[in-house]
């Protein structure tokens, strides 16, 4: 009885030293990687939202239109896709650059252009829906712009995810005649 006790008390000891040595810095960050996604049922929310969140200009404000880690992997078990850890990182991610290379390149465009995006007056929002094969929604959204006589657009694809829009990819500025 005696050696149990004392392997007790040892064990005890032992979980609050290792438990009071955590080292905690003083100017420690939160992790920036991780971001809530927002979930949109319907897409005329998704789209307004989106092209009020892109006339900011700031990638960080569009991060929450791509699905986040955890709401894939629950949409890759619920379609029963076999996929590891890594994959649907690695399929975020590349979901996530893509947005930031075409938001990127839309920046770019304003600034040789010499346009200032929130000057810019919304006319019209165009949809067009489809499936693919596997029965997959999505959807070409546009929306339409105009400044004085010169007319924009700015487009991008919507996927439906476990019920929920999302932005999918293809995300564009152009001059319209």
């Amino acid at each position: 009885m005696g050696y149990r006790q004392f392997f007790l008390i040892a064990f005890i000891q032992i979980s609050f030293l290792t438990n009071a040595q955590l080292y905690v810095l003083k100017d420690q960050r939160p992790d920036t990687s991780k971001y809530n996604c927002m979930l949109h049922e319907e897409l005329p929310v998704l789209c307004d939202t989106f092209y009020r969140a892109i006339s900011h200009l700031d990638f960080e404000i569009l991060k929450p239109f791509v699905p986040d880690l955890k709401f894939l992997r629950e949409t890759f078990d619920t379609l029963a896709i076999n996929f590891r850890n890594d994959q649907v990182l690695y399929r975020q991610q590349l979901l996530l650059r893509g947005l930031q290379r075409d938001h990127h390149k839309i920046i770019k465009t304003l600034n040789k252009l010499d346009i200032n995006f929130k000057k810019l007056i919304r006319t019209e929002l165009d949809y067009n829906y489809g499936k693919d094969e596997k029965g997959n929604q999505y959807c070409y959204v546009t929306q339409y712009y105009q400044r004085r006589k010169q007319k924009y657009s700015i487009s991008f694809i919507a996927i439906m995810l476990n019920n929920y829009w999302f932005f999918g990819d293809e995300l564009k500025f152009d001059l319209t005649k």
